[in-house]
């Protein structure tokens, strides 16, 4: 069976679905205040503007990796130098799987449909990966269990690395964790572009436009007007169907918030700012061009 339409029978598995919601809900209550509004932020990464999962997980890859190679040393060369090492590597992997399962589960807990399914096998493939290789740390300790706690790491590596292959999907196929807005500049207006009368945009109101078929964000508060790209970095979803929360624009998908100044992030799930426009009012109508540094 080729390897898309296994992704699309594990996306299509009503019981993952039936499992995934009461333990999204549970992520999500658990960041509760504006503590726990921080706390989500940095694991999201709003403030390394990047997921934050995405580069944890190379540190158990790599690591597993390593020792993979540094358990193939030893069986080749027998210098137990290389089985010790090994031991570390591993226990390098096991501390990033930690800190690569908290972030994941949070940027999970922000996902919906086939995304939200494959997410949740891609999470208990990881688990019990993790699980094989704690359990192969503590046989590796034993002289008389070593074999069998390697053999345990080997199989622990296989599941880890069809984990991670539902990882890759889940980013390229399903873009989680990308920039949603990041092909817009090709098609932003170079010159300032007519979009619609300035008596017509109402006040805190939020609006769409078009300016040579990409979809723009205005608001008008008191005597400005701000222009940002329409769709959210985070999912994609329609920042002119949010509401203003402060002198943000808050995403109805995932509840985002992006500042109308500069686009830049004031809350997440969205790692990513939002793309400004410059504006200017010309003979009664509002006028848009990319944003010029």
């Amino acid at each position: 069976m080729p390897s898309r339409e296994i992704v699309n029978a594990v996306a299509n598995q009503k019981w993952i679905e039936t499992s995934a919601k009461p333990v999204q809900e549970a992520v999500r209550g658990a960041f509760v205040g504006g503590a726990g509004r921080e706390l989500k932020n940095f694991l999201h990464g709003t403030w390394l503007g990047h997921p934050l999962h995405s580069a944890l997980t190379d540190i158990p890859v790599g690591a597993w990796t390593a020792a993979l190679a540094l358990d193939a040393l030893e069986r080749m060369s027998g210098r137990k130098e290389c089985g010790s090492a090994a031991d570390l590597a591993i226990g390098v992997g096991l501390v990033g799987a930690v800190g690569s399962a908290i972030t994941g589960v949070t940027d999970w807990s922000e996902t919906a449909g086939s995304a939200r399914r494959v997410g949740m096998l891609h999470g208990l493939l990881n688990l019990a990966a993790t699980t094989l290789y704690t359990t192969s740390l503590f046989m590796r300790k034993r002289k008389k269990s070593r074999q069998s706690g390697i053999a345990m790491s080997m199989l622990g590596y296989a599941v880890a690395s069809t984990a991670a292959y539902l990882g890759g999907h889940l980013v390229f196929g399903e873009q989680i964790g990308v920039d949603h807005t990041a092909t817009a500049d090709s098609g932003q207006p170079e010159k300032f572009t007519r979009v619609m009368s300035e008596k017509d945009l109402k006040e805190n109101k939020p609006t769409k436009v078009l300016a040579n078929g990409v979809a723009v964000l205005l608001v008008r508060r008191k005597d400005e007007i701000y222009a940002l790209t329409e769709t959210c970095p985070h999912a994609g979803g329609p920042l002119s169907e949010g509401k203003l929360v402060g002198d943000a624009i808050q995403c109805p998908w995932h509840m985002s918030e992006l500042a109308l100044e500069d686009g830049h992030v004031v809350n997440g799930p969205t790692a990513y700012p939002a793309r400004c426009f410059d504006v200017r009012v010309r003979s009664g109508y509002i006028e848009v061009r990319a944003q010029r540094v």
